[in-house]
């Protein structure tokens, strides 16, 4: 056992019985986490870290896997219905209350026809509410939120209990031929 150390091969086990070759030790345990997308391992301390989203914005952790604590983003398609809650329902299944902060909408293709559509929280997903966004038009391709876009009743952030929905609706015309995109940013306060 030359310097503490004992060979077998390749494996490397020090005399207190840590594994230090690159093989099985920790070395190996940091490459296998570390993707190099999301998590890296440090060239100054050796430790793994998140990994900086870089000048694209293409690295990092994704919207998907971020703690309701850091806030979140839900995101999801547009439906094309009229029905209550037809255009999208999200319910908040957190176990506990959230803010929510913003609701973007980003229609890539417009309805058919006139229409209008109401985003709100409500009871449950088959119920029309405008708490924040209020009769945004969505006949042409168009972004809207609940800050500039919030209509009348609209809101710029708003409680959503545990087990509230956050349902978008037809208001006037109808829904026919809308494709996009809806993504929410909620935040746990608690």
């Amino acid at each position: 056992m030359p310097g503490g150390v004992s060979y077998i091969g390749d494996l490397a086990i020090e005399d207190g019985g840590e594994i230090t070759s690159q093989a099985i030790g920790d070395k190996a345990l940091k490459t296998t986490c570390a993707d190099a997308d999301t998590i890296e391992v440090s060239s100054t301390t050796g430790k793994l870290q998140l990994k900086d989203a870089g000048s694209s914005k293409g690295n990092g952790v994704a919207r998907g896997n971020v703690s309701k604590y850091a806030g979140m983003w839900l995101q999801g398609s547009l439906t094309a219905s009229d029905a209550a809650g037809g255009v999208f329902s999200v319910e908040n299944d957190m176990g506990t209350s959230l803010v929510i902060l913003r609701v973007v909408l980003q229609v890539t293709t417009g309805a058919s026809g006139a229409c209008t559509i109401d985003v709100g929280t409500a009871a449950d997903g088959t119920t029309s509410a405008d708490t924040l966004i209020d009769g945004v038009d969505v006949a042409d391709a168009t972004v809207a939120d609940n800050i500039a876009d919030k209509g009348s009743n609209g809101t710029s952030r708003l409680k959503w209990g545990p087990g509230a929905f956050v349902n978008a609706s037809m208001k006037t015309g109808a829904t026919a031929g809308i494709v996009g995109q809806y993504a929410i940013y909620a935040l746990d306060l608690n």
